[in-house]
């Protein structure tokens, strides 16, 4: 806490005076962290209506998210310590993780109907994998590395498509990126 509030430039009791507990902190953080990830990942979904793409452009935004400086942290928070929320807490958390989950399996079960998925991909499997391969970036990415946010949702995206694509149903535009 006294971390907290010195990075936020307030005295401990003042950060008291904000969130009156540490539980209560943690669900504005977690809450902010949800609120970006939609605004850099699900808005994409009104925006395109080619699923490859919304599936791209979720799995690349995520990514990107993830690799920006300072959070990462966000990301582990999330899916952490969720289980240190208040139980009403935890459900808001974890409705609002699970809409995101159901936004991508429901763009692979369209992919699917297309007939652009892999041969005996399980929705449900792929969508956990998928989110598995993005969240990890929060543990071995470092801004000092060799490779910038913007390169990493590049690779990452680029990996999640051609693990649930047939390589004969995937666009030009993902098979070359």
């Amino acid at each position: 806490m006294n971390l907290i509030a010195e990075r936020a430039e307030l005295t401990k009791p003042g950060l008291y005076y904000h969130f009156k507990s540490k539980q209560e902190l943690l669900f504005a953080i977690m809450s902010h962290a949800m609120d970006f990830l939609e605004k850099e990942t699900l808005a994409v979904t009104l925006s395109s209506s080619d699923n490859e793409q919304r599936l791209q452009k979720i799995l690349g935004g995520h990514a990107r998210m993830i690799a920006q400086e300072g959070v990462g942290a966000f990301t582990v928070l999330v899916i952490d310590e969720t289980h240190v929320l208040t139980p009403e807490d935890r459900r808001l958390i974890t409705h609002r993780k699970r809409a995101y989950y159901e936004v991508i399996r429901g763009t692979l079960n369209e992919l699917g109907k297309e007939g652009k998925l892999r041969d005996s991909i399980d929705t449900t499997v792929a969508t956990f994998s998928l989110l598995g391969m993005v969240m990890w970036i929060s543990k071995w990415y470092r801004p000092d590395g060799a490779h910038d946010p913007e390169a990493i949702a590049d690779r990452v995206s680029d990996l999640a498509l051609a693990a649930v694509l047939r390589d004969d149903r995937r666009s030009d535009s993902t098979a070359t990126s």
